[in-house]
């Protein structure tokens, strides 16, 4: 007896413990800057972290928790193996999935912007589309070419945007193959270092060729796919091509448009880049002293024959680099890509006119403020804009923007204290600022909008290094390497990429489930002596094309039929029947309701089984289903059910026809859940009988088992609110004929995933 009663006082106090919210990791961010995370909920208590925006954190749950100073309330999280509370307002939930991003492999791609694609391979042919730099290409073959236009004399014909053919000069085509190599031991130090496998065959094939080269792996401590909606909305491009862009209408100007998750993600990803022509994106840029008498050459050679070739630009961009510690060639790289080699209005002194009021004799080489606007109903261009940004300097602050050399040093100033010396010390870092030690919030204070521009600038640093000798000293590249990142990022495909089917059908008999177009699996059941099938789809697409239709010759035994649609960007989605070879009563096919010929006389009086075959009773045919019936209630099905399964199970079982509603009347099939309340008719030529479906755990019908659930047996044992019928018959998980404790914790078991039903 002392023990009976023990365990009942155990079993009440166990209960009332149980938590009331099943735990789950959720990711997020930071959305504000200088935000506390505090030991408990409310501002008064201790501020464990001061963190800013961007800074990744994971809650257990989402329950929200009151306290003071956020009138929002406060969320439970995780950072840094600790654990507090935030004010909800500044938390952000993050997806981590790679919605929008284009994962395939790569074989062969564009390495340069704006490459022409030909119809033919010379110059001379007619330009059929512009292809931007890192489009996927297959090459189909390679035409050699004298006098073509083409440097290298030879043409690669290609195929791209999926099913599109044309011509590009080899020149501006890289194959994959020829940019990666492997090293077992260079691996092990490569991974020692922090790179995952992904980043290791480029990164070998240019150790291979510069030794001196240093690689270091930079942990972004961020997801990948939570990076790059982070910049959503932060990154433009010059582009026409409608997969790249978020809208046809311009951002900024005639021609920049903003760049959608897909175009953001190649490049982001560092992967992308790990060549010989790119990676300088990644160099670090401080001033070297061993470079200093290489500097001079190397920034004349940024500018080739342009006019900032002159002294009078290159000896101010050296002495720039010196003063703010660095490197002269990327101030020099910086400007090409702002204004050109030949400069532009906001490097001669133009003179302007801003607010009604002229000016002239001002500098802007980096178009630091350069924007377009309208102010008072006037338009102002990018140029005028900046150049308004310089002279306001000069008069607020004294800063010396009206003189060449002035205008260079100052602006390098503002890339090397807002950036550089700022750990934003790389192209890359001051594009997309991941960098764990940056001053400023992540994803903040980015320099540029352009998506390409590390990449093009990247380029040019390249190309100067090349031209002054030094690609084999021992530069350093600092590299990011993200969380959960996809094997592999392409941009996104261009042209037509449904894949799905509109329609699915075989002639004469059914699909299970019912066709649907995101339903990729389907089974149907044909007689056994059937030997061909006519199947037939249509795509939702025209632009799509179908393969695995027609008249399909069966085996013996199942058959799998394979569906493929291609769609025009060369995607393609597989739709798959399997055919089940049953006898012929248990075929899927249309009953026929009245065997009578046209003078309504019974051609069959005898036996209206149309295969002419003896009819199963019900509890037979229940039985052979193996479903397990207990008074009118069907009871050993399990959670997460399909109604498809029950069907099929049931004809094949020797059922004439069934029919299967929800617990509202209405008829369910294919992929729905049974849930409790769920009910089953069964028709044979003899009768016709009805059971209810219960499922153990689903007290709330709705085919799943949830915290709702487990609230409702916790009201029924607690006496608040009784269950009844299938609902109590459902809630008795232990099979005992009652609902205790013991149930309750089995639904608890279930939803925390320690114990399934």
């Amino acid at each position: 007896m002392k023990k009976l009663t023990f365990l009942i006082i155990f079993l009440t106090i166990l209960f009332f413990l149980i938590p009331l919210k099943i735990n789950a990791s959720y990711d997020a961010i930071i959305s504000g800057n200088t935000v506390r995370i505090r030991l408990l909920p409310g501002t008064e208590n201790t501020a464990l972290y001061t963190v800013n925006s961007g800074t990744s954190i994971t809650l257990p749950d989402k329950t929200l928790y009151s306290g003071t100073g956020c009138s929002a309330k406060w969320y439970k999280v995780n950072y840094k193996d600790k654990t507090g509370y935030v004010c909800s307002t500044y938390v952000k939930f993050v997806d981590n999935t790679f919605t929008g991003i284009n994962v395939v492999d790569w074989t062969s791609r564009v390495n340069a912007n704006n490459v022409a694609c030909r119809s033919g391979a010379n110059k001379s042919y007619s330009v059929q589309d512009t292809l931007s730099l890192g489009v996927n290409v297959r090459i189909i073959s390679t035409v050699d070419s004298s006098n073509s236009g083409c440097s290298t004399d030879k043409w690669h014909k290609i195929q791209y945007y999926g099913n599109k053919t044309g011509y590009i000069c080899s020149q501006y085509v890289t194959t994959k193959s020829d940019i990666i190599a492997n090293d077992e031991e260079y691996s092990k130090s490569l991974k020692a270092l922090g790179f995952t496998d992904s980043y290791i065959p480029y990164l070998t094939y240019l150790h291979n060729k510069y030794p001196n080269w240093v690689f270091i792996a930079k942990k972004t401590d961020s997801n990948f796919s939570v990076a790059v909606s982070s910049e959503e909305g932060k990154n433009y491009m010059q582009t026409t091509n409608n997969n790249y862009r978020t809208s046809s209408t311009p951002a900024e100007g005639s021609s920049w448009f903003k760049a959608n998750t897909g175009v953001i993600a190649f490049y982001m990803d560092p992967r992308n880049f790990l060549s010989e022509e790119r990676i300088f994106m990644f160099e670090k840029l401080d001033y070297s002293n061993e470079f200093e008498e290489k500097y001079p050459s190397m920034i004349k050679a940024i500018f080739g024959n342009g006019k900032l070739s002159d002294d009078m630009y290159t000896v101010p961009i050296f002495n720039a680099g010196k003063i703010n510690k660095i490197s002269p060639v990327h101030i020099a790289s910086r400007i090409k890509q702002e204004v050109t080699a030949n400069g532009s209005d906001s490097t001669n002194g133009t003179e302007f006119t801003f607010k009604g009021k002229k000016y002239s004799d001002y500098y802007n080489f980096f178009n630091i403020g350069a924007y377009e606007e309208t102010i008072d109903g006037v338009k102002y261009s990018a140029i005028t804009r900046g150049l308004a940004y310089a002279a306001k300097l000069v008069r607020n602050t004294g800063s010396l923007w009206n003189n060449i050399e002035t205008a260079i040093v100052e602006g390098s100033n503002f890339l090397a204290n807002g950036y550089v010396n700022n750990g934003q010390g790389t192209l890359y870092y001051q594009k997309f600022n991941v960098s764990p030690d940056a001053y400023y919030s992540r994803y903040t204070h980015q320099y540029m909008t352009n998506v390409q521009a590390p990449a093009t600038e990247g380029n040019s640093t390249y190309n100067s290094y090349k031209k002054a000798g030094i690609l084999s000293e021992p530069l350093i590249f600092e590299i990011p390497v993200y969380n959960n990142m996809p094997l592999y990022t392409s941009l996104p495909a261009s042209g037509d990429n449904n894949t799905n089917l509109k329609s699915l059908n075989i002639e004469g008999y059914s699909l299970t489930p019912n066709f649907d177009s995101d339903i990729l699996t389907y089974e149907s059941y044909v007689s056994s002596i059937t030997n061909e099938l006519n199947v037939t789809a249509t795509t939702e697409s025209s632009k799509a094309s179908i393969s695995g239709t027609g008249k399909i010759s069966l085996n013996e035994e199942d058959n799998d039929i394979t569906i493929t649609v291609t769609a025009q960007t060369g995607e393609t989605k597989n739709y798959v029947i399997t055919i089940k070879k049953v006898t012929d009563n248990t075929v899927s096919e249309k009953p026929i309701i009245n065997n009578q010929n046209e003078n309504n006389t019974d051609t069959n009086p005898t036996n209206n089984n149309t295969n002419n075959t003896t009819a199963t009773n019900i509890s037979t045919i229940l039985n052979n289903a193996a479903l397990t019936i207990n008074g009118s209630n069907i009871t050993n099905i399990k959670y997460n059910t399909s109604a498809s399964i029950i069907q099929n199970n049931i004809i094949r079982s020797g059922a004439q026809s069934i029919n299967i509603t929800d617990s509202k009347g209405t008829n369910i099939s294919g992929s729905t859940y049974i849930s409790t309340g769920s009910k089953l008719t069964i028709n044979t030529t003899n009768e016709t009988n009805t059971y209810t479906f219960i499922i153990k755990g689903d007290t709330s019908g709705d085919g799943q088992i949830s915290i709702l659930d487990l609230l409702q047996v916790q009201k029924h044992i607690k006496g608040d609110k009784k269950l009844s019928n299938e609902y109590l018959l459902s809630a008795d998980t232990s099979g005992d004929g009652k609902v205790t404790i013991l149930d309750l914790l089995q639904v608890q078991k279930h939803i925390k995933g320690d114990k399934k039903l």
